[in-house]
């Protein structure tokens, strides 16, 4: 390398003489060895720097990650909570809907609505329409609705049902004409077209109702209740023929399943002359439905759900439907008027409940034992409850008949719903379970089960019975 005098600061002043040329300038050697060494320690980083920065960044990474692991078990639990309450709200409300309508079509109130299993003892199943066993938590409640719940009800007038000959008994084939507008000017469907069942592909039971009473006895005690009769209609082939006008069928009153769904069994009178409507009838059970395996003894969560069975006349069995998922428990309570020793008044208070002991409030299934001993079904067929019945209201005179009158008013619903996956860190409220009514249900966060913390939300609804007032 080579510098002048001029670069290293050595300026000629005015005045001075030149140096000679010779001495002009100066020379330095560096030597190479020197020169790279320098330039290797220029470049790159030390082992310091890059430590520090690998930390700097392996903490900014783990915080990104920590931030989005948050992010996600956050949005996943709100999810599983927002499905729980939704599914609790979505099962409450296909529940009310066919239970305020139980008794539609005028049938007997003791067998309308029915407390089929009360804790079900478990091993318990439904089987469907191809065979296939649905097996019931046991614990659980299965709960029993009958009326013209899936279908219309028709408007009949004299002369619409029609026996073939006199008296009409339940030996012999029943004729119905429905008509596009009845005598009395009701519309039942439109002219031209059929009614609705019209479609059914299936064998059902059809009731028809009359504007006449019949007697029933109940406990030595005589009662007043809808004529009606029920009978199985078989869709097998051309089961109807119809007019622009009139839609014409037969049904079987004398079918043996027919004679479970009426008030008494024996020879009806009087039903040519003065039929009022008419429907099919539905029968429909809602239970926890834990799978087509019996999973009373398995540890595991089975993840169950709330069913509803319609019963098929013509094969015996269910068309088994689920309508909410993760559904842990499922209890009935009975709100029978003056269950609890008080006067009766025709209702019952939905508020008003006391379960410190059996029988303090007016719901029968809120405590354990009031099931089992006071909603009990009657020993002949067709079976009944008889404390559905307003006894109170009897007259006093052996000979004379009043009008029976229902003590049934009211059906409390409970829902437990879970969240499909455990959530370990979670320990708020129903993290371990939910005792409902007199539920005997185990919960899976029990240690005989997952031993694990669910997210669970309840759902209580007290549905007044329209058809009971």
């Amino acid at each position: 390398m080579r510098l002048s005098f001029r670069a290293i600061g050595f300026v000629r002043r005015r005045g001075c003489r030149p140096l000679p040329r010779r001495c002009g300038s100066i020379s330095f050697r560096v030597s190479t060895s020197h020169r790279r060494r320098r330039r290797n320690f220029e470049r790159g980083t030390t082992l310091v720097e890059t430590l520090v920065a690998v930390s700097i960044l392996t903490a900014v990474t783990a915080g990104f990650y920590a931030l989005l692991e948050s992010s996600n078990r956050i949005a996943k639990q709100e999810t599983m909570l927002v499905e729980a309450q939704q599914g609790a709200r979505t099962g409450m409300f296909e529940l009310s809907r066919v239970v305020r309508q139980a008794r539609a079509g005028q049938l007997f109130y003791g067998n309308a609505v029915l407390p089929l299993a009360n804790n079900s003892p478990g091993g318990t199943s439904i089987a469907d329409l191809a065979g296939e066993l649905h097996y019931v938590r046991k614990g659980t409640d299965v709960l029993g609705v009958r009326g013209v719940l899936l279908g219309d009800r028709y408007s009949l007038t004299a002369g619409d049902v029609t026996c073939g000959s006199l008296p009409c008994s339940a030996d012999r084939p029943m004729t119905v004409t429905i008509r596009s507008t009845a005598r009395n000017g009701i519309p039942n469907f439109p002219s031209g077209g059929a009614p609705a069942l019209a479609s059914r592909t299936r064998a059902f039971y059809f009731a028809v109702v009359y504007g006449t009473l019949q007697n029933i006895t109940i406990s030595n005690t005589a009662f007043l209740v809808p004529l009606y009769y029920v009978g199985l209609v078989d869709t097998t082939g051309s089961w109807y023929s119809q007019t622009t006008d009139t839609f014409t069928f037969t049904m079987d009153p004398h079918d043996s399943g027919a004679r479970l769904r009426n008030a008494v069994n024996g020879t009806v009178r009087e039903l040519v002359q003065s039929p009022y409507s008419c429907g099919p009838v539905d029968e429909v059970l809602f239970f926890v439905d834990e799978g087509t395996s019996d999973a009373t003894a398995v540890a595991a969560d089975t993840h169950p759900s709330l069913a509803e069975a319609i019963f098929d006349p013509s094969t015996g069995r269910y068309d088994v439907q689920p309508l909410t998922e993760e559904v842990e428990d499922f209890q009935v309570a009975y709100g029978v008027d003056g269950a609890d020793g008080s006067a009766h008044d025709r209702g019952v208070s939905p508020v008003r409940v006391d379960t410190s002991a059996v029988n303090r409030d007016e719901w029968v299934g809120n405590v354990a034992g009031e099931v089992e001993a006071g909603l009990t079904f009657s020993a002949t067929e067709p079976h009944f409850i008889d404390a559905f019945l307003d006894h109170t209201v009897s007259p006093s005179v052996p000979d004379l008949f009043s009008r029976a009158v229902p003590a049934l008013r009211s059906i409390w619903l409970s829902l437990v719903v879970k969240g499909r996956d455990p959530e370990i860190r979670y320990d708020g409220p129903g993290a371990r379970g939910i005792k409902i009514l007199d539920s005997t249900a185990i919960s899976f966060s029990s240690p005989t089960k997952t031993d694990r913390p669910y997210r669970r939300r309840e759902m209580n609804l007290a549905v007044s019975l329209r058809n009971y007032q």
